[in-house]
This record gives structure tokens, sequence and C-alpha cells, in this order.
């Protein structure tokens, strides 16, 4: 059974995941755009050898990573919709919005002190509040 901030977090871990994918994608595509030139002189014995250029499998190892951005930005947003959804259980507003603050938009401590206008600790102690009072397993 998943811990209730383990499951608050999951977004921000995708939101990880598909910056981390968008790299890649940069990555692929950079291998892609630079063909190399021919290298004379090297003969290579090759039995097998590949008539596919290096760039093209960038060019599809590309599509694919695309294709999982896709899914992996799905996915964030329906992650997202039960995190606000689990947020929503918390009937205090002032716990909601720390909840907000703090796994969809990720704040620090300080951030979301200043936003709310309560001190670091007092913010500490109202999340500490609203974890006791968020309900999970109704999402």
């Amino acid at each position: 059974d998943m811990d209730k901030k383990t499951y608050l977090c999951r977004y921000h871990n995708i939101l990880e995941k598909i910056e981390k994918k968008k790299q890649y994608i940069d990555f692929c595509n950079e291998r892609a755009s630079s063909i190399p030139g021919p290298c004379y002189g090297e003969r290579i014995n090759n039995p097998s050898p590949s008539y596919e250029a290096p760039f093209v499998r960038w060019i599809y190892k590309g599509i694919e990573a695309e294709e999982e951005l896709e899914e992996l930005e799905k996915k964030a947003g329906l992650v997202r919709m039960e995190i606000e959804k689990a947020i929503n259980t918390v009937k205090d507003e002032d716990l909601q919005m720390i909840l907000t603050y703090r796994y969809i938009d990720w704040l620090t401590w300080s951030e979301i002190a200043a936003k709310v206008y309560y001190s670091d600790k007092t913010v500490r102690r109202k999340h500490d509040q609203a974890i006791e009072l968020i309900k999970i397993d109704q999402v």
C-alpha cells in the first residue's frame, strides 16, 4: 500500500520523466542530424555489413521516444487529476492550498510559506495535519 506522500509525489515524478524523455529526444535529433563523412583509408572487413546509416537508427529511437513521451504526458494528466481529487478530500482550504503548492506546483517550504503568509514551521505543521486528513483510498 502506497503511503500518502509517495502517492502525492507521483505527479512530480512523472514530470521529471517527461523532462528526461524530452532531453533524450533532443539528443536523438542531434545524432540524427549529424551525418558522419566518409572515412578514407579505413577498410573494415565486416562479413555482415549494416547498410543502415547510423543517423537512421537515431531517427527511429527519436520516434520511439516521442511515442513514450506522449504516453507519459497522458499519464501525467490523469495522475494530476487523481491527486487534485485526493487533495479535495481535505475540507480545509488552507490545507488544500498547502498540499497543492507542495505536490502540484512542487514549491519549497519557504515558497509556500511566502504564498500563504505563514512561517515555514507553521506550513510544515499544517502540511502534516493535511497529510493526516487526506483520503487517498477514496480516489
